[in-house]
């Protein structure tokens, strides 16, 4: 059910023995109190049966009085840009390329003109530093696997007159055996016996960093935060002023659901108190998968791209010992390679359920140039493609040439799934999309220079051996390479 989260009760007698081990775990990491006593409170609902599910009977569609439509915005932009002065931008990057085969931020990934994300992302700040002549402040929240990685990539970059961290490192949890409920050893991999504990740590990490404090001391009100591969996810001075003017607490970027969308994270409104709620896949329950994915029912997906007022973060924060988010519980195995290993409950929680815990929230609906995640290597090529295009301020949009959607990509996982493998395939960029609604690949193929896709293009190689598409080779449905 939505938050609703129960900590211990006085004359509780089973929880305090239960989770010694786990408290005695995270302290040897040096893992702050705070979080030790707010992973105990998931750990003590999931113990009393807590599985972190909200059904449809909770919940309804939000309806348009919840969303406002970005285009109806633009008289907010000469406030937001006076407010530039007061805000930060921070930027997740906690993932590992792991779905692409790499064991090292995914930020680190190429993505056009030799430029990865972290340095699209340094190039768009002091872009719109020089733009509108404001200090904007960037800080990335890194993960303990990436945070050496993106250190060493970022280290050198002006941190502006504010002069505050360019990083803070999110925490982490312990993996819970299923069948005993006790913590999970690895001796082989101790790395293994932790887990990240969801973006929704944001808020955790921004208070036990000391960062919150330096931004409102610095007089940093709000804050922009997005994911690092979302390269559409850039600084708006429209939904910035709209969340200055209105006095709003947390501004939720929202996008209309397609079929390729049902699955993400949807809006609805929680029936009991009114208040707007973020519902993950994880969440729903599977007799609620349909309606899950209805995107006619539940139109609009979290992108999340948030927008908040730091002031009412400290408040509710303080008010609640913590940000008070939707527990969400993941069954996994301890080893992902390793099927055979214990199985195990992976505590997370997401940013963007925090919508719930205040009074003042909204969802603005925003165009699709400001949603272009890279979670694939399909979507990588994409990028990588005509069908998108660098801006002079160095974000990476939908081509405003293409009049239809962007194609749909499917690339044979066996030869295009890891980064290493797709670029061998890919050797001088990728092919022209721009009149290709489809492209699907099966088997082993290198794709020349200048190849031009059109319509529904099938390129099929059933042979053992690799094949070849010549340069500037033109394919319009189904092709076979030789």
């Amino acid at each position: 059910m939505p938050f609703n989260l129960t900590c211990l009760k006085s004359g509780d007698t089973v929880i305090p023995g239960m989770f010694k081990p786990f408290a005695l775990k995270m302290e040897e990491k040096g893992i702050p109190p705070i979080v030790i006593n707010i992973f105990k409170c998931y750990y003590a609902n999931l113990v009393y049966g807590a599985q972190g599910k909200i059904s449809e009977s909770e919940i309804a569609p939000a309806g348009g009085e919840d969303v406002r439509p970005y285009a109806d915005l633009a008289r907010y932009a000469k406030p937001g840009i006076e407010a530039l002065r007061n805000v930060v931008v921070i930027k997740l990057n906690g993932g590992l390329g792991t779905s692409m085969g790499l064991e090292k931020a995914k930020s680190l990934i190429t993505v056009r003109d030799g430029l990865n994300f972290l340095d699209l992302i340094l190039q768009q700040t002091l872009r719109l530093r020089e733009k509108y002549k404001v200090a904007l402040p960037l800080t990335f929240m890194n993960s303990f696997k990436t945070h050496l990685d993106t250190m060493m990539r970022i280290e050198d970059f002006d941190r502006g007159p504010a002069h505050l961290p360019l990083a803070f490192v999110q925490h982490r949890y312990p993996k819970i055996l299923e069948k005993t409920l006790a913590p999970a050893e690895w001796p082989a991999n101790p790395e293994l016996e932790w887990n990240p504990p969801g973006h929704g740590d944001f808020y955790t990490a921004l208070v036990t960093s000391g960062l919150l404090e330096k931004l409102l001391a610095k007089g940093i009100h709000y804050a922009f935060v997005s994911n690092s591969d979302n390269l559409g996810a850039i600084m708006d001075e429209r939904i910035l002023g709209l969340l200055a003017v209105e006095g709003l607490d947390f501004v939720m970027e929202v996008a209309e659901r397609t079929a390729s969308d049902k699955k993400g994270g949807h809006l609805a409104r929680y029936e009991k108190n009114g208040r707007l709620i973020l519902r993950e896949l994880a969440q729903c329950p599977a007799c609620d998968a349909d309606a899950f994915q209805d995107i006619d029912k539940y139109r609009y997906f979290n992108t999340n791209s948030l927008w908040m007022d730091l002031r009412a973060v400290e408040r509710v924060f303080i008010e609640n010992r913590m940000m008070p988010l939707d527990m969400i519980v993941n069954s996994k195995t301890l080893d992902p390679r390793d099927p055979q290993s214990p199985e195990v409950f992976q505590i997370e929680t997401a940013m963007g359920s925090a919508i719930s815990a205040f009074d003042k929230a909204k969802a603005v609906c925003v165009p699709r140039n400001r949603f272009a995640p890279v979670k694939t290597t399909g979507d990588l090529l994409a990028v990588m493609s005509d069908s998108f295009v660098r801006t002079k301020d160095d974000t990476i949009v939908p081509n405003p040439r293409r009049k239809t959607p962007l194609p749909l990509i499917s690339l044979d996982p066996k030869f295009y799934k890891k980064i290493d493998d797709f670029s061998a395939r890919f050797p001088d960029g990728a092919p022209s999309m721009m009149q290709c609604s489809s492209l699907t690949v099966e088997g082993d193929v290198v794709f020349g220079k200048g190849v031009k896709l059109s319509g529904e293009a099938h390129v099929v190689n059933k042979a053992r051996l690799q094949a070849r598409i010549k340069p500037g080779t033109k394919i319009s449905g189904e092709y076979k390479a030789s």
